[in-house]
């Protein structure tokens, strides 16, 4: 296929029918000339030459045309019809032609009538051979150019897919900010090499930092560019004086009047301000994070329905207190509906009772303890959705 695409293919399968027929005039020639003296028809050798050469260019272009422009219409068919279906168009059509010759030289078939039809079965048995083996060889080229086809493209997926995760790796935040009376870490783990798990710290001056966490619908690269750009809406609108329900209200216009109605973010946004150590949230349709405290823990509801499925929709926001050692918990779907091979969910509650138990530990090595907990419930099984996960303790 790459040769006819080529601006060299039609001089390439012309020098290859030359060469081929070339090639089996040659064959003929000496077949004749060994039929001759091997008969003592010296004198004879012209008329011999002159129908061995066809004879021979006849097995040739049967086998030719047969293997690459009839047999590939017999591929549907099964395996013993298309043999006999191959033998019986290359034999009659080789028995066809060579008629055609010896009619051509009447005289000398007459004179020869018993030699000339041996040389036609042969012929035409030859042909069923170089034929059927033509068209293996053919089909055995085309299928090494399909697989290395095939294997090109993968191999160039595979190189964007490999950009695509650099690219995805610079929109999550690459340092944790500095705000007085508060930790954070967070970590995502795309399922499929990139995905639609988004997470962010959006400082916001001396005492204020955005905490930032959504699931973009779907997988893959689609997930990915719709993920891109929420978080650059996001990183524009997010400021320390819009409400958090205002700041959903905007990142559902923009994503609404942008995208098709399948297509929608679970979405967390809260601001921190370490002043009176507060958290002012709306949640527009995610998971709702936990605040796990000694006294237990509590959800984060307060918000509305995910962002891009209505327009003109309005989301609720609330104000929460930490007390020190409070735990601010933010996971997408991928990590509490993980299921082990039985299809047990980790669940919420699991997630919970790690948390609370290791809540004194530094949040990097929490965050890694969660993620070990995982390993162990997948049993080795890869993870069926992104993995991320947020956690921010007062100070």
């Amino acid at each position: 296929m790459a040769v006819q695409n080529s601006p060299s293919g039609p001089v390439t399968t012309w020098r290859f029918v030359l060469l081929w027929g070339a090639g089996w005039a040659a064959a003929g020639s000496l077949v004749a000339a060994a039929i001759a003296f091997s008969v003592e028809t010296t004198p004879d050798i012209t008329p011999f030459l002159v129908q061995s050469v066809l004879f021979a260019e006849v097995v040739g272009f049967t086998a030719l045309v047969s293997s690459r422009f009839i047999f590939p219409y017999f591929t549907r068919l099964s395996w013993a019809v298309r043999i006999l279906l191959r033998a019986l168009t290359l034999f009659s059509a080789t028995l066809f032609g060579s008629g055609v010759i010896a009619i051509a030289m009447p005289l000398f078939t007459l004179a020869r009538l018993r030699t000339v039809a041996i040389v036609v079965v042969v012929n035409a048995t030859l042909a069923v051979v170089v034929g059927i083996a033509l068209h293996t060889y053919e089909s055995m080229r085309r299928q090494i150019e399909e697989s290395y086809q095939r294997l090109r493209e993968r191999e160039a997926i595979e190189r964007q897919m490999e950009i695509a995760q650099e690219v995805q790796k610079e929109l999550f935040p690459k340092s944790v900010p500095k705000v007085p009376g508060l930790e954070m870490a967070g970590v995502c783990l795309p399922a499929v090499g990139i995905g639609g798990d988004y997470y962010d710290f959006l400082p916001m001056g001396e005492h204020r930092v955005g905490l930032v966490i959504a699931d973009v619908s779907g997988k893959g690269i689609p997930a990915a560019l719709l993920m891109a750009g929420l978080q650059a809406s996001v990183r524009g609108l997010a400021r320390p004086t819009l409400p958090a329900a205002e700041v959903n209200r905007l990142l559902n216009d923009v994503l609404y009047r942008s995208t098709s109605p399948s297509r929608y973010a679970t979405l967390f946004y809260g601001v921190w301000d370490g002043r009176d150590r507060s958290l002012l949230y709306s949640n527009a349709g995610h998971n709702p994070p936990i605040q796990i405290g000694s006294n237990g823990h509590a959800r984060l509801t307060s918000g509305g329905i995910p962002l891009g499925v209505l327009d003109d929709a309005i989301w609720d926001q609330e104000r929460r207190f930490l007390l020190p050692g409070d735990i601010i918990a933010l996971w997408t779907d991928g990590v509490t509906e993980a299921t082990d091979p039985g299809g047990q969910e980790f669940g919420e509650q699991r997630l919970v009772e790690i948390l609370t138990r290791h809540r004194d530990r530094n949040l990097e090595e929490l965050v890694q303890i969660v993620l070990d907990e995982l390993n162990r419930w997948l049993a080795g099984h890869p993870p069926q959705d992104d993995l991320t996960l947020v956690l921010a303790r007062a100070a």
